[in-house]
């Protein structure tokens, strides 16, 4: 038995000592709990905190602190049987490291770890209330100081080819995935856009991309779209690579139309379907609709989306216009490629506005225009 198990009993036994007969079951039912919390739970419970920062702190170091919030947040960290598992994934495929070098993650290691141990708090704290000790510091489950840091910004310019007017303004920087997969490449060449032919075979029977694409013997020799049309069909495609592992035969092969059917309804998905939710009203703009609202000449003949105002479930759970920004910025991070990010950017609805009066849409937008 060890030494915190005999304290912990002995001062458990000396309240059941005190306490009156018919207390005494409760009493000692009490003492079996917490003798089992003190003496096993917590410690085990710090035991596994320094594995898992020991393995966090190795990570970080043979590779990046990125990475090691990668791994962290995906389980990876836990003991040796998941480092085991993570190793075999890092020999089956390669490591995006610039992906990860630019990455703006949402959370990081001491966020996490305070989380656990104040939900471990307030689970525990019931039983020790009981006993007579206040926290579960004393037990050495020490926490470390949440690093609160301001989220961060891009900063975008953008020139109104109009007026001649240049702007600069700070927007929310997109949170990047925590996902291993998304920074892992397979070994070897498997992406569907080797061949641009008949990835555009594949993409030509959704979206109209078909009226831009003119193929010679099955060769496509020219694509031409219009207004912002290649913004979507490089979406589009990158939306097929994303998609692709899931269709992989065991020879290595693919069906390219199966590939294209599920990256239409995931694109849709995460862009339309997401701001639908998001927005009422939320409909692609007529010709009607467009003469009576301030846009440019070139965005006349683009399609367009409106909406009302944000849902009462988005309000809900985004009341503040800082909450708003943040969600669509933990949304864009999610998307695969900077291709989906913009295409959803030019899918939001043109005359929604925060409480202040900023054009979210224009906000958006910001990330993707430079100024000559």
């Amino acid at each position: 038995m060890s030494a915190l198990r005999g304290i912990a009993t002995g001062f458990l036994q000396a309240k059941i000592r005190n306490t009156e007969a018919n207390d005494a079951l409760k009493a000692n039912t009490l003492m079996r709990v917490g003798e089992t919390l003190i003496g096993e739970t917590i410690p085990n419970a710090v035991a596994a905190e320094k594995v898992r920062r020991t393995n966090y702190d190795m990570l970080s170091s043979e590779f990046t602190p990125n990475f090691a919030e990668v791994a962290d947040k995906s389980g990876f960290t836990l003991n040796e049987d998941t480092m085991d598992v993570l190793r075999k994934k890092l020999e089956e495929g390669n490591l995006d490291k610039e992906a990860l070098k630019n990455a703006n993650f949402e959370t990081d290691f001491n966020t996490r770890y305070n989380a656990r141990v104040k939900t471990d708090e307030e689970k525990y704290a019931p039983i020790l209330k009981q006993l007579g000790i206040d926290g579960i510091g004393a037990m050495g489950y020490n926490t470390v100081e949440a690093i609160v840091k301001p989220p961060a910004m891009d900063t975008v310019t953008t020139k109104d080819q109009m007026t001649d007017t240049v702007t600069t303004q700070e927007v929310p920087k997109p949170f990047s995935s925590m996902q291993l997969k998304d920074y892992l490449t397979p070994v070897g060449d498997t992406t569907v856009l080797g061949n641009p032919n008949l990835v555009a075979g594949a993409a030509a029977s959704y979206r109209g991309f078909d009226q831009s694409m003119n193929f010679v013997d099955g060769k496509l020799v020219s694509l031409k779209f219009g207004g912002n049309k290649d913004i979507e069909y490089n979406a589009f495609t990158s939306t097929m690579n994303d998609v692709a592992p899931m269709f992989e035969r065991d020879d290595g092969k693919v069906n390219l139309q199966q590939i294209a059917q599920a990256a239409d309804e995931r694109l849709t998905a995460q862009t339309q379907g997401t701001i639908n939710k998001m927005v009422s009203g939320y409909n692609v703009l007529s010709a009607k609709d467009k003469s009576g609202m301030d846009l440019s000449a070139i965005e006349k003949t683009q399609q367009l989306y409106g909406g009302g105002d944000f849902s009462e479930s988005f309000n809900a759970q985004n009341p503040s216009d800082s909450d708003k920004l943040t969600f669509i910025a933990q949304h864009m991070g999610s998307l695969g490629t900077t291709a989906e990010q913009h295409y959803f950017a030019l899918s939001f609805p043109v005359n929604v506005t925060l409480s202040d009066g900023r054009n979210i849409r224009k906000l958006l937008l910001r990330r993707f225009t430079f100024s000559n």
